[in-house]
């Protein structure tokens, strides 16, 4: 019987693989098969089983459904399985749906446990026509789960079952919904000053072709849109370069101070057109070292002093100091800005999110900038801190381990 399984199922997976299929509705035809060969198997060899009572021999027939619950396959298996009467009552559930749903369903219809229609239906067409269905579903239980269910048709001679495995796939959906976000962000940040741009230039060919007031009044916006998709396409690019690298910790030592006076030198002239002081609380001849990479912790502390300058009124300050704990060493910069909601904190580090409070400002930055400083500082096994209050400002603190 192994060699006719053997024989019969490879050339059928291979057909079907250079058919096109994909690996979800190969693997899924292999699971099926293993599960009639496992039958197969173990009701040819269990037909009856002796049992003694009373001095005498009686039969017990054994269905295939029993053989399933009582098998490595169902028992130990990673993902969650259950299998199903005709009346879509659960009679029996794995270990790993316990685990994953944090109780047990058994005895209780399917549509009062995952209260899906998706998977109702595919039950219902399961029942009448095919042998197996897969269906992707949403499931709300201790939060919201995505699950492609793999439905088996399982021919009892005595009865009418449904084996259900769940597959778990929240993960690939947020990575795809977060790639959807992200491309749909990315065409509106740039979709609205190239509008601007190609405007302004019709305006100048068209009414204002001989006011050379205005023309230069326009080319300044243009120049300004133009700028502003240009730091959008640089903020993209350092995203991507830092995302790639996340998860490798550099090891390099660095000079805080040094990094962060560098840092300090750059925005200085952002500072200065809006009268905004940066006081920096800290002696540039000391030596405090981190372990990191100088040029991404030198982004971090611009994009932060930058941040700071942005959203603080003109004729204010900016402060810059340095604190140590047992493990890291802690830039705190604190700005007299308009303060960010309590509902807003949670979320300054999505790309593209603009707090509440902050709509009124001009609109310089691409809104990636709290992103790539969550992401450099992930890397360099810190984090980031916001502490705020609307109306009178934040402190940002990057935690930075000590180098040793």
């Amino acid at each position: 019987m192994f060699k006719l399984f053997v024989v019969v199922t490879i050339p059928a997976v291979i057909l079907i693989s250079q058919a096109g299929y994909s690996l979800l509705s190969i693997s899924s035809l292999v699971v099926f098969y293993i599960i009639s060969f496992y039958l197969y198997e173990r009701v040819n060899n269990s037909q009856e089983i002796v049992v003694k009572e009373k001095s005498s021999v009686k039969p017990i027939k054994l269905n295939q459904s029993s053989v399933i619950r009582e098998s490595p396959f169902f028992k130990n298996n990673k993902e969650p399985l259950m299998l199903l009467d005709n009346s879509f009552k659960i009679i029996s559930s794995n270990k790993s749906f316990h685990n994953f749903f944090g109780r047990s369903p058994d005895g209780k219809n399917i549509s009062l446990v995952l209260r899906s229609a998706e998977l109702d239906n595919a039950i219902e067409k399961l029942s009448i026509t095919d042998n197996y269905i897969s269906v992707d579903l949403t499931v709300f239980s201790v939060v919201q789960k995505h699950l492609t269910a793999q439905l088996f048709h399982i021919n009892d001679s005595d009865d009418f079952t449904i084996l259900v495995m769940l597959m778990d796939r929240t993960n690939q959906y947020i990575a795809e919904r977060l790639k959807t976000d992200f491309v749909s962000n990315v065409s509106h940040e740039l979709r609205t000053p190239l509008a601007s741009i190609l405007g302004f230039l019709e305006t100048i060919e068209g009414p204002a072709k001989n006011d050379e007031e205005k023309k230069r009044e326009f080319y300044q916006i243009i120049r300004s849109e133009a700028e502003r998709m240009q730091r959008l396409v640089n903020d993209l690019l350092s995203l991507t370069r830092v995302e790639e690298s996340e998860f490798q910790a550099p090891s390099d030592k660095v000079d805080l101070l040094q990094c962060l006076d560098s840092a300090v030198d750059v925005v200085q002239v952002i500072a200065e057109k809006k009268s905004i002081v940066i006081k920096c609380d800290f002696s540039r001849d000391n030596k405090l070292f981190v372990r990191g990479n100088h040029d991404q912790l030198l982004e971090v502390f611009e994009n932060l002093l930058d941040n700071a300058i942005t959203y603080t009124d003109d004729d204010k300050k900016v402060s810059v100091s340095v604190k140590q704990d047992i493990n890291y060493q802690i830039v705190e910069i604190t700005d007299q800005g308009v303060g960010i909601g309590e509902q807003d904190l949670a979320r300054i580090t999505e790309r593209f999110f603009r707090c509440t409070s902050s709509l009124d400002y001009k609109r310089h930055s691409s809104g990636l900038g709290l992103s790539i400083v969550k992401h450099i500082l992930n890397r360099h096994e810190g984090k980031l801190e916001v502490t705020s209050e609307l109306g009178k400002g934040s402190i940002f603190r990057a935690y930075l381990p000590i180098y040793s």
